[in-house]
């Protein structure tokens, strides 16, 4: 990065502090769940693995991500040799990261799902979306996810006619800032259960709405996803019993952001596709015993018939 910085100083400022170089979105999160005493036996097993997902300029500009073999398939190596590659292509950089979940909704690499419609009919890259400025940072030191960077992608950026209160359509408006767009307009998304560090763990297709618990979002209604956190799964790497002590504080059913938006689902169609229909949230039956208990803070009662 020092290199670069010698003709991009700007960007090379802001991006040292951006989440792509400091990882803080991932530290942070295991810091909640480690607590201040077990930190230190975590923060190693934190740097040797979360952290590998650390980048600099030349993984996204110079090459590829290392070799995966699982589709789409990425040999790693360079780009176009030793150049330096302005717009690197979506689908070997951005993709070789962000293909467990989120580039396969994208571009509908999931069996029997769609594609965004951002990518099927506007013909959009990630950067479509997501701009330079919030993958290089803006210099903003206390941004600790992404929730919590200012030029994240909002949905009326480009739709501001869907705002609440300003959209022609009733049902924006009678929903106001209650609902986020994707609980009407994204599609089934995978989630994934048991350890992701160990064997077994398992991922399925999957919808559930519940309560947003992010205070960087105003809605009150947000689709979830489940993440791959065990209560055991670093006692072993840190030789410690109970190594996330904070387990049952942080939710395993967290707020998704959705890359499978569709202007039409059964639930941007008709009102009773939600109202009065209890397959649809996250309910206390639908909880594993096992799992967090700070799960029953997302779950929440469908509402009742439209009248």
């Amino acid at each position: 990065m020092r290199a670069c910085g010698s003709c991009h100083p700007a960007i090379a400022a802001t991006f040292s502090r951006s989440l792509h170089f400091t990882t803080r979105g991932l530290e942070r999160g295991l810091r909640a769940l480690s607590g201040t005493v077990r930190w230190p036996a975590v923060r190693p097993v934190y740097r040797a693995a979360c952290a590998s997902c650390h980048a600099t300029c030349g993984d996204c500009h110079v090459s590829r991500p290392p070799y995966r073999p699982q589709p789409p398939v990425i040999l790693g190596g360079l780009l176009q040799g030793h150049l330096f590659v302005r717009t690197p292509p979506m689908d070997t950089t951005c993709n070789g990261c962000h293909n467990g979940r989120v580039g396969a909704e994208f571009m509908g690499q999931y069996e029997g799902f769609p594609p965004d419609v951002h990518f099927t009919k506007a013909k959009l890259a990630c950067t479509g979306c997501h701009s330079g400025a919030q993958l290089h940072g803006q210099g903003e030191a206390a941004a600790a996810s992404r929730f919590a960077v200012s030029t994240r992608p909002a949905c009326t950026g480009c739709h501001p006619a869907a705002a609440p209160g300003k959209s022609p359509l009733r049902v924006h408006n009678a929903h106001g800032t209650k609902l986020a767009c994707q609980v009407c307009h994204g599609n089934i998304s995978r989630s994934c259960f048991n350890c992701h560090a160990g064997k077994g763990a398992t991922s399925r297709p999957i919808l559930k709405i519940g309560r947003n618990l992010r205070p960087e979002l105003p809605y009150s209604y947000v689709l979830l996803r489940h993440v791959p956190t065990t209560r055991d799964m670093l006692d072993r790497p840190t030789g410690l019993s109970g190594a996330l002590v904070n387990f049952d504080r942080v939710p395993t059913w967290k707020t998704a952001t959705p890359h499978n938006i569709q202007r039409v689902t059964p639930r941007s169609q008709t009102c009773v596709a939600c109202h009065n229909n209890p397959n649809l949230f996250l309910r206390l039956q639908d909880l594993d015993p096992n799992d967090s208990q700070a799960n029953g803070r997302v779950v929440t009662a469908p509402p009742g018939p439209t009248r």
